[in-house]
This record gives structure tokens, sequence and C-alpha cells, in this order.
């Protein structure tokens, strides 16, 4: 018969924690990347690990540091939490990202029979001034998307996209 032990039963649960809270702080450092692209930090790392790309689409080489490979594998831990605001649409893709203030998925599912794979979201507007493309959108999604699609406002300003 196995005895209850609550002592190692302790030690589980804390190393449970300790990675969870880790992870969280290392997502963290993640958002910071993403929101400060002109700290010292994103610059150096940046320089080193992704000049070419963006956080989220960076690799980890195999001289990495520790440090790096720490933040690259808290990513999925942001990615799972991120979508995009529309802004002027110009870095979302309309099939890939995460983009509709719907709690569901944020993504959309209409299957896409008009635009390429790739498409963003600006040639779902009429970019003169700022507005939907509404027989476009119209064509394109499902009638419930069409919905949350025209329901997103758009400034005239025309913002950048973000993540948030």
């Amino acid at each position: 018969m196995t005895h209850f032990r609550p002592i190692s039963l302790c030690n589980v649960l804390y190393k449970i924690a300790s990675k969870l809270f880790n992870s969280a702080l290392l997502a963290k450092q993640g958002w910071r990347l993403l929101q400060h692209p002109s700290s010292l930090v994103c610059r150096v790392l940046k320089a080193k690990y992704f000049p070419q790309t963006s956080f989220l689409d960076s690799a980890i080489p195999g001289n990495a540091s520790f440090i790096w490979r720490s933040i690259c594998a808290a990513k999925g831990v942001l990615t799972r939490g991120l979508r995009w605001q529309v802004g002027n649409g110009e870095k979302i893709k309309i099939w890939k990202d995460k983009w509709l203030p719907s709690p569901h998925t944020y993504k959309i599912v209409s299957p896409n029979k008009i635009l390429d794979v790739e498409a963003t979201v600006d040639n779902l507007l009429c970019r003169d001034d700022m507005r939907w493309n509404i027989d476009l959108v119209h064509q394109i999604f499902l009638p419930h998307e069409v919905e949350v699609i025209l329901s997103i406002p758009l400034s005239q300003r025309k913002p950048k996209d973000v993540l948030i």
C-alpha cells in the first residue's frame, strides 16, 4: 500500500508552478521586444538573432545564448494570447492571423475563394477614405464574420497595425 506523502506532492506542485511562472516572465520579455523595438536590449538581440525578420518569426541558431533560447521557448505562451488590432491593415494576413474581435478563435473561418492566401486586411479597405469595402466583405466572408468585420472601427489617420 502506498502512503500519501504531502511533502513530495508539494515538491511536484512547486516545480509545476515554477515552470509556469518562469514561462510567464520570459513571455513578458518577448512582449517587451515587440512593444519596445527601439530599446537597447531589443536592438542588440535583433542585430544578433533576427536581423532580417521579426521576433515572432525568428529562429534559434545553434550558437544562441541561454537567454535567447529561454525567451524563444516562451514564444508559444506569447503567441497564444496575441491578436492584431486593425490600423491600416498592411501587416495583417486575412486568413493566417488573429484579428477578429470575437473571443472564439480571433481568426477567419470562411473559405478563401477570391483573394490570395497571403492577402492582407488592407485589400478589404477603401483606402482613400478608410472604410470597409462592404461589397467585397459580403462577397468573401460568412454572414457572422461580415457582421464582426464591419463592426471594427477604422481611423482616418491610418495608424499602423498593432499586436495586442
